[in-house]
Parts: C-alpha cells; structure tokens; sequence
C-alpha cells in the first residue's frame, strides 16, 4: 500500500504546486517501480522452482513406462492362457480341474507421480509461464493420465471376466455359454492392452521430444520414484 501524506506547509503560488505534484509523481513511480520489481522476482522464482520440481518429477515418470511395459506383455501372455484353458474346457470339460487351474487373471496398475503438477496449479506458477512452456508440460501430464485411466479399464475388463469364474469350483464344468462370455470379455481385455500398448507408445515419444528440448535436465540419472497400486488378483 502506497502512502501519501499531506503537506507540512502551505504552497505559496503555481509554481510550489507543480513543483509538490512533480515530487509526488515521481515518489510515486518510484514506489511502484520497487513494487513491480519485487513481484517479478517472486513470479520468476515460483517459476523457477515450479519448472524444476516438474522437470524432476517427469524424470521420474519416465522410468515408469518399463513396469508398465512389462505389465503388458504379462498380462497379454496370461490372457492367452487363460483362452487355451477355455478351449480345454470347452472341448474336454472333464478336465475342468486341470483347466481351471491354469486360469489366472490379475493386473497390476503403475500410477504417475503429479504432486508438482497439482502444486504448481494450486500456486499459480503456470500464470507467469511462457505459454509454451505450460502447453508442453499440460500435454505431458494429460497422456500420463490417458494411460492411467487406460489401465483402471483394462482392470475392469480383466475382472469382468474373472467374475464368471471365480465363482466356479475347480471340477466344476463350466456351460458352454459361460465360456463364450468369459472368452467375450478376454477379447475385450486384449484390445484394451492392446490399445494401452499404443498410448504407452505415444507417451514415449511425448517423452522424448520433451528430452531433446530439455536436454539439461537428464544429464544427472534421476532414481525411479513412482507409487504403485497394488496387485489386484482374482
């Protein structure tokens, strides 16, 4: 807050007047160029430290693709299994102890760290950022959390078709009709990872382009910190 006290003595003709508004002015300007001066830094150092802490926790996040990966080519093995136990099942029911026994349904989900991201937001850092700057981190922490959500689906899917198993005693034959539907679901689950695989793909390019504009901030290797769900098996 700005003050401006009243005169000690009068003003004796026009020329004190212009004189008095003339101090003012420039008291003024200068009050307001320390101001402005004092804000700017603080915006720049939010900035700053708004740009490193993203920086570092995408250094994380990177890491994160290989479990992910991994979980994928898993998962995808293991439905294949579980389609060949099914035909076992279909084709010889009185082997439903054996078949059932070798079905397995359990995926894993790997989550992304955001607190910076949400720091930054709660902050305001993004409002005194290059507008470049905030499209290329809000494109990154967008396919982050496409493949996130991607994941939770495909862990639904995965229990969809669990369900009318799990049930089922192990020398308990299965009708036909049953078989079809968990072989409906398993279907739908494999072009869920499938269609996971694919923006797991698209978020390492996104990764990679960020790298290349980015270069410093990778020079130092940054350990893998990410928080993990934990399994969830039928």
């Amino acid at each position: 807050m700005l003050d401006v006290h009243a005169l000690e003595k009068k003003i004796h003709g026009f020329k004190d007047f212009l004189l008095h508004i003339i101090t003012i002015t420039i008291g003024l300007l200068i009050a307001l160029a320390l101001e402005g001066a004092v804000e700017w830094k603080h915006h720049r150092d939010l900035v700053s430290e708004a740009e490193s802490s993203l920086r570092s926790e995408i250094a994380h996040n990177i890491s994160t693709l290989t479990s992910i990966r991994q979980q994928i080519k898993d998962e995808k093995k293991a439905l294949d299994d579980d389609l060949a136990a099914l035909s076992v099942l279909r084709d010889q029911p009185e082997t439903a102890d054996a078949a059932h026994k070798n079905m397995s349904f359990e995926f894993r989900i790997e989550s992304f760290d955001d607190t910076a991201w949400r720091t930054s937001q709660t902050a305001g850092a993004f409002n005194y950022m290059p507008y470049e700057n905030v499209a290329e981190f809000t494109n990154i922490y967008e396919a982050q959390d496409d493949v996130y959500k991607t994941q939770r689906q495909a862990l639904n899917d995965i229990l969809s078709a669990a369900s009318l198993v799990v049930t089922k005693h192990n020398d308990e034959k299965l009708p036909t009709a049953v078989i079809d539907q968990v072989t409906d679901r398993i279907g739908m689950a494999q072009m869920r990872l499938y269609f996971l695989s694919g923006l797991v793909d698209s978020l390492e390019k996104t990764y990679q382009e960020y790298k290349s504009h980015h270069p410093e901030a990778f020079r130092t290797q940054v350990p893998a910190v990410h928080t993990a769900q934990p399994p969830s098996t039928t």
